[in-house]
């Protein structure tokens, strides 16, 4: 362990924080993540850069929070790594290898929140939330019936993903949303039937049946929904991690 203000592989004498970035694949994650559902991509930000499962190229990096074709909902600190860089590419390697390879990826048996629970695993010792992805773990009770083509490509870093940032993804994404949630607009692929679409440039709700809603009452009730869901993921991770040390003494 180094001491000092030097930077030795992202070691310091506190360690290297390690946080879970989590996404949005969906805007009906704004009602689904309140009562723990959720269409979620996910990545694990270590020392400046974000790690996740793609089915393009396998385990790859990117800018913390960037994710494209996904909207970021928040942060979460999970823990300190007490290794280095050379340490996290063993673990990285030793994944590739042990089931995260670049043709391994499935939507609902190995997908990017997969690969993130296996990494703070291995890092550690200790497992993501249970509900970044309850929906995949719900999905594979019926894959059988799901498209080969939808299971085998992931919505971020997947091969059908296009340069400007949209995925292929065939459920409701957020693909075509500004990163920030600034705006949403989804596709006609997307979305049908009646409802109502969340933002806009001027903050207002659209909706397809032509009633709308006040913007200042749509951005505060969206943004209270989203910090009573950071800080409930909040509670059941410290809440995971008190069990975890009781049971180890």
């Amino acid at each position: 362990m180094s001491f000092g203000n030097s930077y030795n592989g992202g070691r310091t004498r506190m360690g290297t924080k390690v946080f879970l970035n989590l996404y949005d694949l969906s805007p009906m994650n704004d009602y689904l993540v309140p009562i723990g559902f959720g269409l979620h991509h996910s990545g694990i930000e270590i020392s400046g850069v974000e790690y996740s499962f793609g089915s393009g190229g396998g385990i790859f990096e990117g800018s913390p929070k960037q994710a494209a074709g996904a909207r970021f909902r928040y942060q979460l600190e999970m823990g300190t790594f007490e290794g280095g860089s050379h340490e996290l590419n063993k673990v990285l390697d030793d994944l590739r290898h042990g089931g995260f390879g670049n043709s391994e990826y499935n939507l609902v048996k190995r997908n990017c929140n997969h690969f993130c629970d296996a990494l703070v695993l291995k890092l550690l010792k200790i497992r993501l939330p249970g509900y970044v992805n309850r929906w995949a773990d719900l999905g594979n009770c019926c894959s059988c019936l799901l498209p080969k083509q939808l299971l085998e490509d992931s919505p971020v870093g997947g091969s059908g993903n296009r340069n400007d940032g949209s995925s292929s993804f065939l459920v409701p994404t957020t693909a075509s949303m500004k990163r920030g949630g600034a705006k949403v607009e989804p596709t006609a692929q997307a979305f049908t039937g009646t409802g109502h679409s969340l933002g806009g440039d001027n903050g207002s709700g659209r909706s397809t049946t032509g009633w709308t809603k006040s913007s200042s009452a749509t951005k505060d009730d969206l943004t209270d929904r989203r910090e009573k869901a950071r800080k409930a993921a909040l509670a059941r991770l410290e809440k995971g991690q008190q069990q975890q040390q009781e049971q180890t003494q």
